[in-house]
């Protein structure tokens, strides 16, 4: 829902009820985020030769989501995943640094720089990425992207983080809420926040690496019983599906919430 209205709509709200109209609630929006890891480096044991990102150009057709989260994607692939989400939408890339070189890390046979990518439905208004800070020893630097949406005003934001626990840890802490936020240019506690992505974490409670050890007070965080996992702030959530993929080693998961 757009805020300009939203606001407007309160306002007409307040009038009627202190002349004694009675006022219908005013509807929530449904907003789907998926999260899909696709294998699709070339490198990993799990890559099926770019077969899954076809296979996700039909979940989200399927599933119609307002956020797409994918993670081990190359460059080259975000348009098609794009233009399934819908004519108006946009992405960013979280563009992993290769360690040794110091330039961005590639995908084989050509097709362009390896990372993430965030895809916002509604088009998106400004974004960033960066390199965390944290790093384990492997070639691979992890990396962020956040979008700001172009209508509604809320922040999205992938990762896919480190395979070391005790860095993915860092990694989520230094992303949420700091990084999340940083993109939110009303400061507005109202204004909804996702930040999604595999983030080689598991829920485990207890355990000094448990999932839900970097989510932020006044966050709350929904997984798929593995390492993806969706933390949001200010949405109001319905439910959770995973759907199960034959040309990645990740089910895609999908968090219904209302906005």
């Amino acid at each position: 829902m757009d805020p300009p209205r939203r606001s407007t709509g309160l306002l007409l709200a307040a009038i009627l009820l202190a002349a004694g109209v009675a006022v219908p609630a005013l509807a929530a929006t449904a907003f789907k985020v998926l999260q899909m890891n696709l294998c699709n480096s070339g490198v990993a044991g799990c890559y099926q030769n770019g077969l899954a990102v076809g296979e996700a150009v039909t979940v989200i057709r399927d599933r119609q989501p307002d956020v797409v989260s994918v993670n081990e994607v190359c460059l080259s692939d975000l348009p098609g995943l794009t233009a399934a989400v819908g004519a108006g939408a946009q992405y960013r890339f979280a563009f992993v640094r290769d360690r040794s070189t110091g330039s961005d890390y590639q995908c084989t046979a050509g097709r362009g720089a390896y990372g993430s990518g965030i895809i916002v439905k509604e088009g998106i208004t400004s974004g960033g990425t960066g390199v965390y800070s944290a790093q384990d020893g492997g070639n691979e630097m992890r990396a962020w992207a956040c979008a700001l949406s172009a209508v509604r005003g809320f922040t999205a934001c992938t990762t896919h983080l480190s395979t070391t626990a005790t860095t993915a840890l860092a990694q989520c802490r230094e992303l949420l809420p700091a990084t999340v936020l940083s993109f939110d240019p009303t400061g507005s506690p109202t204004t909804g926040h996702v930040a999604v992505g595999d983030l080689n974490l598991r829920y485990r409670p207890g355990s000094p690496t448990n999932a839900q050890n970097c989510v932020p007070a006044g966050w709350f965080r929904k997984g798929d019983g593995d390492v993806q996992h969706v933390t949001a702030r200010t949405l109001t959530f319905v439910s959770t599906q995973t759907y199960a993929m034959s040309r990645t080693d990740h089910p895609a998961f999908v968090v219904n919430y209302t906005f």
